[in-house]
């Protein structure tokens, strides 16, 4: 029969691969430690390791076995703090996965809030794109993401919460800066700058602009801030980003780009069909207290 331990000490002995570390690492000693890798390899008859001079590697079994490993101690340890949830706010953790954009504009004051009212609760948080997001809910290794909703994952379920605009940022200098809104036509006499391929936002531009922008396009960068900064020294260049990606105060002007009206769904990202932890539904809760008392809200195409 396969216990916890011996999953634990197989990931360790893989992890370091040599038994005198993994025995340190484990505060075992090295008899034992072999002990447990022989009764391992025994009830799944088959070999995990091979010993190559003083050290171990993975065999094509282990390397297999391994992945299956490391998922079952994820769903006992997230089994354990889903259940620390369920009784009470005391202690336990969560784990978010944000999208920068939220992560500096909306997060912020959700997690101070939150961390007033339940200090006991350790809070991890992840800035990453929504596909990364999306991947890691589903696979159970965030409780929660902040996020926009995209379709074609049947494994998460994206909770709405506002819609945003797609919107040009320009320096106050800038030629279109007193205009509120600009028809996406206009875009193709501007010298522009978008986040790379690798951020779902992209995609979802060069899907409705791609015709129109193709050619213009100077500046590709993963990160808004960078690109913002750039605008500031930069005064022919204007950014194509969605409304929420600049703050107040920032000094750059946002036009809303029309015809088409591209927007956003911005939305709680969950693990579709599972049980969600009590720090998990708090912290949904206060983003959602949040949004009313900023006037975010869903608006028509």
């Amino acid at each position: 029969m396969v216990e916890l331990r011996h999953l634990r000490y197989f990931l360790e002995v893989a992890r370091v691969e040599h038994i005198t570390r993994a025995a340190e690492a484990l505060h075992v000693t090295q008899s034992t430690l072999s002990h447990q890798i022989g009764q391992l390899e025994a009830v799944l008859g088959v070999q995990l390791f091979d010993r190559i001079g003083r050290g171990l590697q993975l065999t094509d079994a282990g390397r297999t076995f391994s992945d299956y490993a490391r998922r079952a101690l994820e769903e006992v340890d997230e089994g354990r703090f889903a259940l620390e949830g369920l009784r009470d706010l005391v202690r336990g953790r969560v784990r978010i996965g944000v999208i920068h954009t939220y992560n500096s504009t909306l997060l912020p004051a959700v997690i101070a809030e939150f961390a007033t009212a339940h200090p006991g609760i350790h809070v991890s948080i992840e800035d990453m794109p929504a596909s990364d997001i999306a991947a890691m809910v589903a696979s159970g290794a965030l409780h929660l993401g902040l996020s926009f909703a995209t379709p074609g994952r049947a494994d998460v379920e994206a909770e709405p919460l506002f819609s945003e605009r797609l919107m040009l940022v320009v320096r106050d200098d800038h030629p279109l800066a007193q205009r509120k809104t600009v028809s996406a036509s206009q875009l193709a006499g501007l010298r522009l700058a978008v986040q790379t391929e690798r951020f779902v936002s992209r995609r979802m531009i060069d899907a409705e602009l791609g015709p129109l922008i193709e050619g213009r396009i100077w500046l590709e960068m993963s990160s808004i801030g960078a690109m913002l900064e750039t605008i500031r020294l930069q005064a022919q260049t204007a950014a194509i980003l969605f409304e929420r990606a600049i703050g107040p105060g920032s000094g750059l002007r946002q036009i809303e780009i029309v015809q088409p009206n591209v927007m956003r769904t911005a939305a709680i990202i969950w693990r579709k069909g599972r049980a969600r932890t009590r720090a998990a539904t708090e912290i949904a809760a206060a983003v959602r207290r949040h949004c009313r008392a900023a006037g975010l809200k869903m608006r028509r195409g």
